[in-house]
């Protein structure tokens, strides 16, 4: 810990702090710090890494209260001068269990040094944008607390502890096994992973080690978790996590989502990596780790739609469950397109033969491991080479790197311990709601049903904007009517569902479908006018007519709609054959008849 203090002297630590523009608990803990280092007696010991070795030396590790009482109780007349000190100190930690439930003094200072000498590594996003004006108490996370060791056995803080220090060097750690050497993957050069063995080999176990991993590495700012599970029990804990680490669709009622729910899920997945890549080109960059640096160091806009973009992880358990012919498609797109996105797909599958895992889906998981497979075949088809059949027991697993199989090992960590966790966060204050992911909708003539009394305050001056400047565009709202990102989306949702743009299609802006303000103003007064009213967007559909001059009459169109539904809609399949055909056929069967006839009488000769 002590390496990683970059600070030099207690004057710069202090003017960090002081000019932190944001209210953080650290801030009083961190004068504080600031006020002991200077009442330690030894006057020119001002440089913090050797203020945290000399107080380790005296008091001993780890810096705890009870270590500092006992060191306390036994100062003798010579050592009353560090009587002073050992005060500041035991106050420090006093005020750090109220405000900051931190217990020990050592890592409480790295998180101190943390926080104001690298503020992007545990900041939530929405502080940036509160810097730049725009800005959401509710959305403040600021005071998250990460959690702590206690909620392990003591037997297992060691490997936490070790496993916690090794995975802060990797952008998203994936930890392959726990023997002696730590083994890892980094995710972010291979973000789409595939994992496969037999039923109890350990694969639901894999992934709980890496939710462990990342959810003690992580603020809920900078991880988004979308899980498909296809067994009811295996991810139940994870719905404590709904306002911290979850990304869902509008509308999901549960934050665990089952088969009906992952391919829309899957396609808004899709739509939101598109928009990923829309601001990389924006702010001319081609990953998230530049865009996201670009952004903590204020060089990009909010006002201009850029946002801090939190990394997204995909699991899939099992993969077989959710997979038809739509979802395929899909998921084959994704993972052609996600890389250095910030989008990940963890996929989890027992049936290895299945036939819907094709050969292309298959080739984009660039990252595959094996656990204990029942065959040769099984396991070439996961590897392309044998070896995963070998495996006895279950953590056990293979992997390639380089050209070589390698073997590795994963730990057991009790699925209790992870409900503790997952209790532990979802105790704590969280955002609103789930990290929403853009809502996918198909480009079908269905009426939208619109609630005229449920629409953003804003609404009527969004769509006037709309109109005026002929762009469908969220980031127009959000710079015109300084709203944030989620709200200004909701106003775009609504501005679709009454028919005011079109539908979202891809990178393509979306389509105003009224050529004026007045025309607008007439469409205004009739939906106040209506207390809910059932409408189509009028001719969005039709490409021989991209803007209407006045709205359809929702009467009109509701008599239209169910006309359409009486009528049938397949015609009778009943074979058309042409006056030119019908000669050629009837050529045909003369030859026929002939050639049977010919054979008929030679039979009788």
């Amino acid at each position: 810990m002590v390496n990683e203090i970059n600070i030099q002297n207690t004057q710069q630590f202090i003017d960090l702090i002081n000019n932190h523009p944001n209210d953080h608990p650290l801030k009083t803990i961190g004068l504080l710090f600031a006020a002991a280092i200077n009442d330690w007696p030894t006057q020119n010991q001002t440089n913090i890494n050797e203020f945290v070795q000399e107080l380790q030396n005296y008091f001993g590790t780890p810096l705890t209260k009870e270590s500092i009482l006992a060191k306390t109780t036994s100062f003798s007349d010579e050592d009353a001068w560090r009587k002073e000190s050992a005060a500041s100190l035991l106050e420090l930690l006093d005020l750090a269990e109220t405000q900051y439930q931190e217990k020990n003094l050592e890592q409480l200072i790295e998180a101190i040094i943390k926080h104001y000498e690298e503020p992007s590594k545990i900041a939530d996003s929405v502080n940036l944008v509160e810097e730049f004006g725009v800005y959401d108490e509710k959305l403040d996370l600021s005071g998250y607390q990460y959690p702590n060791l206690d909620l392990f056995p003591p037997q297992l803080h060691p490997l936490i502890e070790k496993i916690n220090k090794q995975a802060a060097q990797y952008k998203l750690p994936l930890l392959l096994s726990d023997e002696e050497n730590l083994t890892f993957q980094e995710l972010y050069e291979h973000p789409n992973l595939l994992l496969a063995g037999t039923i109890a080999s350990g694969k639901t176990q894999f992934i709980y080690n890496q939710l462990v991993m990342w959810l003690y590495k992580f603020h809920p700012a900078q991880l988004k978790l979308v899980i498909c599970k296809s067994k009811p029990i295996d991810y139940t804990a994870f719905a404590k996590l709904e306002k911290h680490f979850i990304a869902a669709v509008p509308g999901d009622q549960s934050p665990i989502i089952d088969y009906n729910k992952a391919l829309p899920t899957i396609n808004a997945l899709l739509i939101e990596c598109e928009q990923r890549q829309e601001l990389f080109q924006k702010a001319g960059v081609k990953s998230i780790t530049d865009y996201n640096n670009k952004f903590v160091h204020r060089t990009l806009d909010p006002l201009l739609g850029h946002r801090y973009l939190p990394d997204i992880v995909i699991i899939m358990d099992d993969l077989q469950t959710f997979l038809d012919d739509d979802t395929i498609r899909s998921l084959i797109v994704l993972t052609q397109k996600n890389l250095y996105t910030g989008i990940y797909l963890l996929a989890v599958t027992s049936q290895i033969m299945a036939r819907n895992i094709s050969p292309q889906l298959r080739a984009n998981f660039s990252f595959r491991i094996g656990m204990k497979l029942m065959s040769q075949n099984e396991s070439k088809k996961i590897l392309d080479r044998i070896g995963a059949e070998k495996l006895t027991s279950s953590g056990q697993l293979v992997y390639e790197r380089g050209e070589k199989l390698t073997k590795g090992h994963q730990p057991y960590f009790d699925y209790t311990y992870l409900s503790s966790i997952c209790e532990y966060i979802g105790s704590q204050r969280g955002y609103p709601s789930p990290y929403l992911l853009p809502e996918y909708r198909f480009a079908e003539n269905i009426p939208v049903l619109f609630d005229p009394k449920d629409k953003d305050q804003f609404f009527e001056e969004a769509a006037r904007l709309i109109v005026m400047y002929q762009q469908g565009s969220r980031s127009l709202i959000q710079r015109k009517l300084k709203l944030g990102y989620n709200r200004s989306g909701r106003i775009i949702d609504q501005l679709e569902a009454a028919g005011i743009i079109g539908p979202f299609e891809g990178s393509k802006p979306r389509e105003v479908l009224f050529p004026d303000e007045y025309a607008l103003e007439q469409y205004l007064e009739k939906l106040a006018a209506n207390n809910n009213l059932e409408y189509t967007p009028p001719n969005i559909y039709n490409n021989s007519k991209k803007i209407i001059n006045t709205p359809i009459e929702p009467e009109l169109s509701m008599k239209k709609i169910d006309d359409l539904k009486n009528e049938p809609i397949y015609a009778e399949n009943k074979p058309i054959v042409s006056k030119k055909n019908k000669g050629k056929v009837f050529v045909f069967l003369l030859i026929v008849v002939v050639i049977l006839a010919f054979f008929y009488w030679m039979g009788k000769q």
